[in-house]
């Protein structure tokens, strides 16, 4: 099984302005990305970083990281928080982004639409 690795991924604005905020570091993220739990869902990957990912004899310097999460889509870090249940959480999301049907508006004729017509009213809100 193959690993992330931060050297391979980019970062988005939105994921460096939250790893500020949240006091987690770039080596944080390597950490979690190696040593963390990876779920596929809703398009995009999961690391969660949990008590049970601490290496033995590591548990002092790593307890902090308990709970830090990471999602990765398309090559690309988009955002880090911590939350210790998330992977509660991570586990009720569907595996695949679900796919919607296409909904077209129909065709008009040709000229100004008619405030009357029956098939414009049903788009409306």
């Amino acid at each position: 099984m193959m690993k992330a690795n931060i050297t391979k991924l980019s970062i988005s604005r939105h994921a460096a302005r939250r790893l500020a905020q949240r006091g987690i570091s770039l080596e944080d993220v390597n950490i979690v990305l190696r040593l963390g739990r990876r779920f596929h869902r809703t398009g995009a990957t999961f690391y969660f970083f949990g008590r049970r990912q601490i290496p033995r004899g590591l548990e002092r310097q790593l307890e902090r990281l308990v709970g830090t999460t990471l999602i990765v889509a398309d090559g690309r870090l988009v955002t880090a928080y911590r939350n210790k249940r998330a992977i509660a959480e991570i586990k009720k999301k569907p595996k695949r982004r679900a796919k919607l049907p296409p909904n077209p508006v129909p065709a008009l004729p040709t000229g100004a639409p008619m405030a009357d017509d029956p098939r414009l009213w049903k788009f409306c809100a």
